[in-house]
């Protein structure tokens, strides 16, 4: 006994090891008692307020993982992701929606479409979410076949071509007006995913009515019903209890089913914002990918339009994922684009309180250099830093993309291998489906530190019972 009492003491001065890709965490046979004599310590010396009330835990990251950073709260006692962890655990009774914002890296579902189908294959949820009016995507995207006419669109980067309002925008920065008659028409497809995208249970229409405005809808193609009309009316208050004006809410209207096929006809006036396709539960991800964004148009979003998509679409993460059309390799500092940036994290923040927000930093770009190698351009490197202080400022989560696929040298591998454009800066499909199970691993290490931590202390976190996934799944992690 005392042989095994030795040994095991021994094991606490062992460094940090790993075996066939487990690593094993520090053995601190004395650690109740190490334990209550700082805490001794700290009280003869007048500090018993700073005597933590929770248990120290090491997270635990497999090698060569470059895990999510967590700027939320500088003890790590709450942290930016677990919210979205907490939701996890709930997926089998509500919806959990994703918000994915992004430029071209995302267009067209590349990236997000895979990340979706894992995470909708291990927790369930149907559907692609919610898409655009008038997609400029439609000849090119697999995840969803969209037809429509009689639209204009109107969106943040052509404002100058179509008169863009910045007060009338939606929440991806798009909004789109009826000429007259108009309908959009959307069918799931089994071409990739079957199963998840073929039929969904709930569509849902996002809108600002006008007088006058009447729609109809079709399902499965049988004959179209009466969906919706406006007649004007007063009804409708905001959070003080004033009317809200005609023009200025933000309606939703749903049904439910087994859709396989919607036609959503409109008359009249209003603006549209979107049609969303999803289950009654399970993983609801939405691609909000604008081609030659720098992100910066997201703080021009109204706080009231957040405010009345958080209560008419609750989000439980958001993620921001910019940077091709930053990074440049006469540019050393980016001071004044974080500063710009910044409002908008901050106006996600007061919307949506109860959402975790991450930061994705710009991925990785590869440059021909003179003598024929390739290299991480210059500007790449130090934009990820700026966006790294720029999520410890606004305190959210961070995750280094530039890093976390491949560092310096990663794109000229993708492409290869097939996975990446010869523009050595953009992913394919196959690129997209490489990166997000890279992407999909972090999000699930980090949910199983935080089920740990949970375990470890539930009182702390608030918990009374554990579910069934952090009392088994954890354990069999």
């Amino acid at each position: 006994m005392l042989l095994i009492i030795l040994v095991l003491i021994g094991l606490y001065f062992l460094p940090p090891y790993s075996i066939l890709g487990y690593e094993f965490r520090q053995v601190n046979l004395l650690s109740d008692v190490m334990r209550d004599t700082i805490s001794k310590t700290e009280t003869e010396s007048g500090m018993e307020d700073s005597i933590p009330t929770f248990m120290s835990y090491q997270d635990s990251v497999p090698p060569n993982m470059v895990p999510i950073e967590d700027y939320r709260d500088s003890l790590g006692i709450h942290r930016e992701m677990d919210k979205f962890y907490y939701a996890l655990g709930q997926s089998k009774q509500r919806v959990v929606r994703i918000a994915y914002y992004g430029d071209s890296f995302i267009e067209g579902d590349i990236l997000t479409a895979h990340l979706r189908e894992l995470l909708q294959s291990r927790f369930g949820g149907c559907g692609v979410g919610l898409i655009d009016i008038k997609s400029q995507t439609a000849g090119f995207r697999t995840t969803v076949t969209e037809f429509s006419s009689g639209w204009t669109e109107y969106n943040v980067l052509n404002q100058g071509s179509t008169g863009f309002n910045y007060r009338l925008q939606g929440i991806d920065s798009r909004y789109y007006v009826p000429n007259g008659l108009a309908y959009i028409n959307v069918k799931g497809q089994d071409r990739v995913f079957p199963g998840h995208l073929d039929t969904i249970q709930v569509a849902t229409v996002y809108f600002t009515p006008e007088k006058g405005l009447e729609m109809q809808c079709s399902i499965n193609q049988q004959q179209q019903e009466h969906f919706y009309s406006y007649s004007e009316r007063t009804d409708r208050v905001d959070s003080i209890g004033h009317p809200i004006a005609q023009g200025s809410r933000i309606e939703s209207q749903s049904v439910t089913g087994k859709i396989g096929r919607i036609r959503v006809t409109v008359n009249g006036k209003g603006r549209f914002y979107g049609i969303a396709l999803e289950g009654k539960q399970g993983i609801v991800l939405d691609n909000f990918s604008l081609r030659g964004s720098t992100g910066m148009q997201l703080g021009l979003i109204p706080e009231e339009t957040l405010q009345q998509f958080a209560t008419t679409r609750h989000y439980d993460l958001i993620i921001m994922h910019y940077g091709l059309n930053v990074a440049s390799p006469s540019m050393g500092h980016y001071a004044s684009y974080c500063n710009h940036f910044k409002n908008a994290i901050g106006n996600f923040q007061k919307a949506f309180p109860d959402a975790s927000l991450l930061l994705v930093s710009v991925s990785n770009r590869d440059k021909r250099m003179a003598d024929g190698k390739f290299q991480t351009m210059n500007g790449v490197t130090q934009l990820v830093d700026a966006q790294r202080n720029m999520a410890k400022e606004m305190g959210i989560a961070f995750w280094n993309l530039q890093q976390g696929m491949g560092g310096s040298g990663s794109m000229e591998r993708l492409q290869k291998e097939g996975c990446a454009n010869r523009d050595y800066t953009h992913i394919n499909f196959k690129g997209g489906e490489v990166i997000s199970k890279i992407f999909y691993n972090v999000l699930m290490n980090g949910r199983m530190n935080y089920s740990r931590r949970v375990l470890n202390n539930p009182q702390e976190y608030g918990v009374k019972k554990l579910s069934v996934f952090d009392n088994q799944k954890t354990k069999n992690e």
